[in-house]
């Protein structure tokens, strides 16, 4: 009795933590043009019904910065910087963000800066703005450090 006991333990144990993963990245694009930092436009991506943008773009300017979101036929002509973003969702008794991914692209030459990515499985899940400012706050560190 005692036995199996210890091994169901273990057992679910082993299941809960293994379903616990955070990770993570970003990647700055060494030569990048990083002067001009101040006026974001967030791209709607078409398939978001979460309104992810209008997230991002709010967290902007909590940090200070100008910055507006629609779609991308409506880009201002004074963008410093291009934000877009892939959201993946998943399905672990209710719907969840599993995957974000970001992007800084100079608003000139659409070339990429910077490029975050914040993956959390579904024990370690948070809310979409948590996730965008978890992928922006180390996009905005790693622009600091120039690494």
């Amino acid at each position: 009795m005692k036995y199996s006991l210890t091994i169901t333990l273990i057992a679910a144990f082993t299941l809960l933590t293994g379903c616990a993963v955070v990770s993570n990245n970003t990647k700055l694009v060494p030569n990048r043009d990083q002067t001009a930092i101040q006026n974001f436009y967030v791209i709607h991506q078409p398939q978001d019904k979460r309104n992810i943008d209008a997230e991002i773009s709010e967290l902007l300017r909590e940090k200070g910065f100008q910055a507006t979101h629609g779609p991308a036929a409506k880009i201002a002509s004074d963008t410093d910087i291009l934000v877009t973003y892939e959201d993946r969702w998943f399905w672990d008794m209710s719907n969840y963000l599993i995957q974000l991914n970001v992007e800084f692209r100079d608003a000139k030459s659409r070339y990429p800066i910077v490029a975050g990515e914040t993956i959390r499985t579904s024990l370690a899940r948070k809310s979409t703005k948590e996730m965008a400012s978890e992928t922006i706050d180390a996009m905005f560190l790693k622009i600091e450090k120039g690494e």
